[in-house]
């Protein structure tokens, strides 16, 4: 089976041409099969996208991402383990009409993080991949373990959330991430208990890449782990990498082990998408150096 590689639509919206014809066919020039739907910079009017590409090699990767790639701390799907219920009332909500947009454009896979925990006092830095913030070990320690304290009653509400979602969204797969944030309930840890916890439920696991090596540097959490643990759940791939405290950096120029990422793609027949996010201020003439790298380990 040939690799099925697409375009993040955020950096495409940016360098890309705005007429969505012009669009569709300045992604398969490039040399992807198509644009993975998500906010983005400037509006993408996707079912105009899809109409445009009727009788184009082209579609939409099967999927919906919920939040933008560079959305931290302001993410729509945080609320998902909130206690409070006007702000979670709120983030299903947000989150059912995203799931209802996908499905209108024949999408049944959607990307989410599975919320965060709400921390006692004042929140403090949380974003992970912001290369303002200075994270020390000893500010690393006291956050994680504020969250590890509010970390049981964080992950009943994402289930019972996760739950209510699955049983109005049945032919959906909820393809779960590693949390950008150090308050996000995306550890391999909880991401276990929620999969445990949610046995019938069609629940995925979505590989990130550049914030996985972030985790890494931060955390300490091996980029394998993920896929150890997640491996039969892998439902996509996203590329990019970790380099220099920035996240969706150039592949091969920081962290990302990408001959880690290249085993499992091999060993999963490439069944599922990989799609390459870029930071929107990354040049297109970049791009013709990325794939040769990508390509190298068959990505």
């Amino acid at each position: 089976m040939s690799l099925r590689r697409y375009l993040g639509a955020s950096w495409a919206a940016v360098h890309g041409p705005s007429d969505p014809r012009r669009l569709c066919i300045w992604t398969l020039e490039r040399g992807f099969r198509g644009l993975l739907p998500s906010p983005t910079p400037r509006p993408i009017d996707w079912h105009a996208l899809r109409e445009a590409a009727a009788d184009l090699p082209f579609d939409l990767a099967g999927t919906w991402r919920f939040a933008a790639p560079s959305a931290g701390e302001e993410r729509p799907d945080r609320g998902l383990g909130s206690r409070n219920q006007g702000e979670f009332a709120t983030t299903r909500r947000s989150l059912e009409d995203a799931l209802d947009s996908a499905l209108a454009l024949g999408l049944r896979r959607f990307v989410c993080e599975p919320g965060a925990v709400p921390l006692a006092g004042e929140r403090g830095p949380v974003d992970l991949a912001d290369p303002t913030l200075v994270w020390t070990p000893e500010r690393l320690a006291a956050q994680v373990a504020r969250r590890r304290a509010g970390e049981t009653r964080a992950l009943d509400a994402a289930c019972r959330a996760l739950y209510g979602i699955g049983k109005r969204f049945p032919d959906v797969e909820l393809c779960l991430t590693a949390s950008r944030t150090i308050d996000g309930l995306g550890t391999p840890s909880a991401l276990s208990l929620i999969f445990e916890d949610l046995p019938r439920q069609r629940l995925a696991y979505w590989h990130e890449a550049a914030l996985c090596a972030c985790r890494e540097e931060r955390l300490g959490e091996a980029q394998g782990d993920w896929l150890e643990r997640f491996g039969p759940r892998l439902a996509g791939l996203t590329l990019g990498d970790w380099s220099e405290g920035r996240i969706q950096q150039v592949p091969g120029s920081g962290l990302v082990d990408h001959a880690l990422l290249a085993s499992y793609w091999s060993g999963a027949g490439a069944r599922f998408p990989a799609v390459l996010e870029l930071d929107p201020s990354i040049p297109p003439a970049e791009m013709a150096g990325i794939r040769s790298f990508l390509e190298k380990f068959g990505l």
